[in-house]
């Protein structure tokens, strides 16, 4: 198909033209400032991958229940029925969840779970095939 030289003198024309100009120095701009912003968040540290993954569901229930300090190499999802847990890290910061709250245990950090009573929940792990579901660690001290 061949343009006729109207056409060609319109194109060239529309390049030349100011808001030309801004419209494409406005996106260079934008594509810059976007990769600038997205170097922050492409910035990860894979700490396991894996293409062979095993999830777990359990069941509890349980009175007086002490998880003991402990981490998962992988995530915890936690759901409680009944009663309620207590949640503390090795920030010694301690939060209790009661009946129809979840929490998650962070993959590699060190945690204790107690419940004082009667407690119901379930937990599913979701770890690397041949993982442990979960490793005993030293006590934290906490004040």
């Amino acid at each position: 198909m061949r343009y006729s030289f109207k056409a060609k003198r319109a194109v060239k024309g529309m390049f030349r033209s100011k808001e030309s100009t801004i419209l494409v120095a406005s996106l260079l701009g934008a594509v810059v400032f976007a990769g600038a912003g997205l170097a922050d968040v492409w910035s990860i540290s894979v700490s396991k991958d894996t293409n062979n993954v095993r999830m777990r569901v359990q069941h509890f229930s349980t009175s007086n229940f002490d998880s003991g300090w402990h981490i998962h190499p992988g995530v915890v999802i936690v759901q409680v029925e009944q009663g309620s847990l207590s949640y503390t890290g090795a920030n010694c910061v301690k939060k209790t969840y009661a009946a129809g709250d979840s929490f998650i245990e962070i993959p590699n950090t060190t945690a204790r779970v107690v419940g004082v009573g009667y407690a119901k929940f379930t937990a599913t792990f979701i770890v690397g095939h041949g993982d442990p579901l979960s490793v005993n660690t030293a006590a934290v001290t906490c004040p």
